[in-house]
């Protein structure tokens, strides 16, 4: 309510004062501007920002008084990108090597570079999946106070898990009892936290206990669940409790392969491929044998349990590239597991291929796919997935629309951010050369928009 009062204040300025020359901050004149809901195109649009809001989007061609004009010359406009699942422990060294606690003298460096990974790439917002809890009041606080030349994150708290021998990754927090996960919920809420990361090692009674919490507090719950051991909840269980939102695609077959008897022909069947599973990387490539397992014996499973995810309204991040990029080139990289024979490689490709065609199932019936990174260089690896889903079936409408308001909604902001609208942020890109024209284009040169300020294509300054 607060912004949409907002707007028509600006809005009733905006036209109040245009005749005494009063300028807006920004004009983009000469815009092929996109729809990401319906996918269409309007030629000839200019788009006026004031304060950071999109205040008017129209075909008049008009003069405006503005502080900065940019004749768009025919280019195509987008709304910036937004990354469901960051860490941003992946910025300074991912698990091992990030500090257990931030400096405060290195507070404005680090905010500076996580915003280096993913703005100058047009992602103009993050929701972080788990960071350490010595990290939260930190990252708060830029939630709570954005700043236009950074990247917006929100952040969700530490990814809950249960008690257990091992010992917990750093950005992990362990609640003992069904009452402790209650209470670490509400401790988040208190604090202003609206998102939380369910992870698979949360046991039942504490699985239960937290979402019921997040979601009596109108909380958003995500989780990363399913996994090999069926000491921990799957998927179809966890739709049961009322979670709709999971973290990658990836992790899908292990809520279908169940059975004692599936797990023993997997295993077989990636034994004799691949060997043993003594990597990260063959972990990886596990996961992708496990599609063409499903293709081959569970097709039918399959497609009943795509069903039931559509008509549960679920929403599931990619995180595609971290596969894709053991076994093939991407714009950026070169394949990491360089142990893969020919005849393994072709096969990963293949099973990618398997891994995508029910990506796109789920899309085609109403599963909302969103990005999610999960790693470092985030921006360029949303720049890489957009490529791979095009470049596997997806159209490049279903790209942006995948990087845009399916992202916004699923964290809640489609009020906000994730379209071209008026009353939305003027988190924006200018593309040099439209990815309609080809998805290779992508990756091609732009200008971002963030709050509308400009940026320059590969530097987080204000231009």
């Amino acid at each position: 309510m607060k912004i949409i009062t907002a707007v028509i204040l600006l809005f009733v300025s905006f036209t109040s004062v245009s005749g005494q020359n009063t300028k807006v901050d920004l004009v983009i004149t000469n815009a092929k501007v996109l729809n990401v809901r319906t996918g269409k195109i309007s030629s000839n649009r200019t788009v006026v920002v004031q304060k950071g809001i999109i205040i008017k989007v129209s075909d008049s061609q008009k003069g405006y008084a503005a502080k900065q004009t940019i004749n768009a010359k025919g280019k195509l406009v987008t709304p910036g990108f937004i990354d469901t699942h960051i860490h941003p422990t992946d910025i300074l060294g991912d698990y091992d090597k990030a500090p257990k606690n931030l400096a405060k003298d290195s507070l404005a460096d680090f905010r500076k570079r996580i915003s280096n990974e993913y703005l100058p790439y047009g992602t103009t917002t993050t929701l972080t999946m788990g960071q350490p809890e010595s990290w939260v009041s930190a990252l708060l606080e830029w939630q709570k106070n954005p700043i236009a030349n950074y990247t917006d994150m929100y952040i969700s708290g530490g990814a809950l898990i249960s008690k257990e021998k091992r010992v917990p990754y750093i950005a992990h927090t362990t609640v003992e009892t069904p009452e402790a996960a209650k209470q670490q919920i509400i401790r988040y809420h208190e604090a202003g936290i609206n998102h939380v990361k369910l992870y698979y090692r949360l046991q039942s009674p504490e699985f239960k206990a937290a979402f019921k919490a997040a979601d009596s507090l109108g909380m958003r719950a995500y989780g990363h669940v399913g996994d090999f051991s069926p000491d921990y909840l799957n998927i179809d269980q966890t739709l049961d409790i009322g979670l709709i939102n999971y973290e990658h695609i990836a992790t899908i077959p292990n809520s279908i392969i169940t059975s004692d008897s599936d797990k023993d022909l997997m295993e077989k069947q990636f034994k004799d491929q691949f060997g043993e599973v003594n990597s990260e990387s063959r972990f990886l490539e596990y996961y992708l044998e496990q599609f063409r397992f499903i293709e081959a014996n569970k097709k039918t499973e399959m497609e009943g349990f795509i069903t039931r995810l559509a008509k549960k309204k679920v929403t599931i991040s990619t995180t595609i590239h971290r596969l894709y990029e053991l076994f093939s080139p991407t714009f950026f990289t070169q394949p990491k597991d360089s142990s893969l024979t020919s005849v393994q490689n072709i096969r990963c490709q293949e099973n990618f291929a398997i891994l995508v065609k029910y990506t796109k199932m789920m899309s085609d019936r109403g599963v909302d796919i969103r990005l999610g990174s999960d790693m470092a260089d985030g921006g360029k690896v949303n720049i890489s997935e957009l490529i791979l889903l095009c470049k596997y079936g997806f159209s490049v409408v279903e790209a942006f629309k995948i990087a845009t308001i399916n992202g916004a909604k699923a964290i809640g902001f489609d009020k906000e951010i994730g379209a071209v609208e008026v009353g939305k942020k003027a988190n924006l890109i200018i593309w040099d050369k439209s990815p309609f024209e080809n998805y290779s284009n992508f990756s091609s040169s732009k200008t971002v928009i963030k709050d509308g300020l400009i940026f320059s294509a590969h530097e987080c300054n204000v231009l």
